[in-house]
């Protein structure tokens, strides 16, 4: 009785549903599909009925998934409750249609539904879409943690790997979708700022097949390997970092192809051509070709093993955010941006930089490569840093991860040699001291975009007004946010 009350009763009113279009309101759309899929588990759902509601379900959520990255992108982090409340409930709801695609890849080989070519494949591959996209969208919201997710994708690839995929399928393929998952998974996503995480998925939809992946164990993976057990919630671990565990379900898979290819587009921009001839995907405000793909060929090289040990810690810190506002009380002055100077909490610490924590208050848009300037007390002078990782799981709590690149700076205006017909302007930077450990020359710390020809004039005027003509010697960072290039007084200025 039960059987029949829930197929007459549940899947038809699921399936009204489906038929509507869908909410303008995506907040209200997103709570009305975990509602609906949270219906669909009720038991006696018919096999058949089942797969028509899934597969229905997939374009709804592909098409609120579209919807909410552009909107994560323009918010910022940390992201307000109510835009962390829908993206949480649209990755759970494409974990949920995951997971029932891979319950109908159950049915079709138990004989419950009736096999055809290639069905379960595109049902992995489905289902291997939607974590893909839930993992992106994730990555967007700060890094929240996504439960079973790694599990279900080994399950889903397991589920197609004996099934033939035809040559002209790849892009749509079970092992294209894991492939640009597992690819996503070897990055930490959280030191990429929203915008350049589109552009990294963007490039993947062209890259992703050159993964090396085994469904086994590699005869002698080497420490370009990465390894996924189907028991853990962890994603794709090092095999230089942590050895694979025995008598376990384990997919292996290996970027160093992707490497090579990233090399390649390197060394075809640095020699002249453009990105639209590489078909790289367009330049997106906030993203820098050029260092992002430096930044993903060094990730997808040899993964680095840890070599500073972190010293848990905690006691309280006051950070400023931001070129300008750490420019402002360089001088002595009060930050203009209401806000710039705040308390934070030092979790843990290392020679190199430190974690930091804040629970409530956070101005908005940290991003990844953003400077931060950090003191213990009025005492001590301030520590100039760059976000190496920002992570944000709930919409009241934020964590940055700092890279210490100054002791002490000095606030400057410089201004780069332009064309006549575009004239370059002077723009607030920081000169960071020579550091033996880090670099042997000063440096300059200023906002992404100052950068444009190797000669730059330099102007001074704390205590008496200093000019100089500057030569730019070496770029050693650049982010969405800022750019560090190590430089000397020209001592023969034009």
């Amino acid at each position: 009785m039960t059987s029949t009350t829930a197929e007459s009763g549940s899947t038809p009113a699921i399936l009204d549903w489906l038929a509507t279009q869908p909410s303008a309101d995506l907040a209200d759309e997103a709570v009305q599909i975990r509602r609906q899929l949270d219906q669909l588990t009720t038991p006696g759902v018919a096999p058949t009925q089942f797969h028509r509601c899934i597969e229905l379900f997939y374009g709804r959520a592909l098409r609120a998934g579209s919807e909410l990255k552009p909107r994560l992108c323009e918010a910022g982090l940390p992201l307000d409750r109510n835009l962390h409340t829908t993206a949480r409930q649209v990755v759970e709801a494409m974990c949920a249609i995951a997971g029932g695609f891979l319950q109908v890849a159950g049915h079709v080989r138990s004989g419950a539904i009736r096999p055809q070519p290639r069905l379960i494949e595109t049902l992995a591959a489905r289902g291997l879409r939607m974590l893909s996209e839930a993992w992106e969208i994730a990555g967007l919201s700060g890094g929240m943690h996504v439960a079973e997710l790694w599990p279900l994708s080994v399950s889903l690839i397991s589920a197609a790997g004996d099934e033939p995929v035809p040559s002209d399928a790849s892009g749509e393929s079970a092992q294209f979708a894991f492939k640009r998952l597992v690819s996503l998974g070897t990055l930490q996503l959280e030191r990429f700022s929203q915008a350049e995480i589109g552009w990294i998925c963007e490039y993947l939809n062209r890259v992703a097949t050159l993964l090396q992946l085994e469904l086994k164990a590699p005869a002698a993976p080497d420490n370009g390997w990465y390894w996924i057990a189907a028991v853990s919630d962890d994603g794709p671990q090092a095999v230089v970092r942590h050895t694979p565990p025995a008598g376990q379900q384990l997919v292996f898979a290996s970027p160093t192809a992707l490497a090579k290819r990233v090399a390649e587009h390197l060394a075809r921009l640095e020699a002249g051509q453009q990105p639209f001839e590489l078909n790289l995907p367009r330049v997106a405000i906030g993203v820098q070709p050029l260092s992002l793909l430096q930044r993903l060929r060094s990730e997808w090289a040899i993964p680095v093993k840890r070599e500073q040990p972190r010293r848990k810690t905690q006691y309280t810190v006051q950070a400023c955010t931001g070129i300008p506002a750490i420019w402002d009380i360089m001088r002595g002055d009060t930050p203009q941006r209401d806000g710039a100077v705040q308390e934070w909490q030092v979790i843990n610490e290392s020679p190199g930089g430190f974690a930091i924590m804040h629970v409530a208050g956070v101005a908005a848009g940290l991003a990844a490569g953003t400077a931060v300037a950090l003191r213990r007390d009025d005492e001590q002078p301030w520590s100039v840093c760059v976000v190496r990782w920002i992570r944000s799981e709930n919409p009241s709590q934020i964590e940055l991860g700092l890279q210490i690149v100054s002791t002490g700076a000095t606030p400057v205006t410089v201004g780069f040699r332009g064309a006549r017909e575009r004239p370059s302007k002077m723009v607030k930077a920081l000169v960071l001291p020579a550091m033996p450990a880090l670099r042997h020359h000063p440096a300059i710390l200023a906002p992404t975009g100052t950068y444009t020809s190797r000669r730059f004039a330099l102007v001074s005027d704390l205590d008496r007004v200093y000019i100089a003509q500057g030569r730019l010697l070496s770029l050693d960072m650049q982010t969405a946010n800022i750019e560090l290039f190590q430089f000397e007084i020209d001592p023969y200025p034009i």
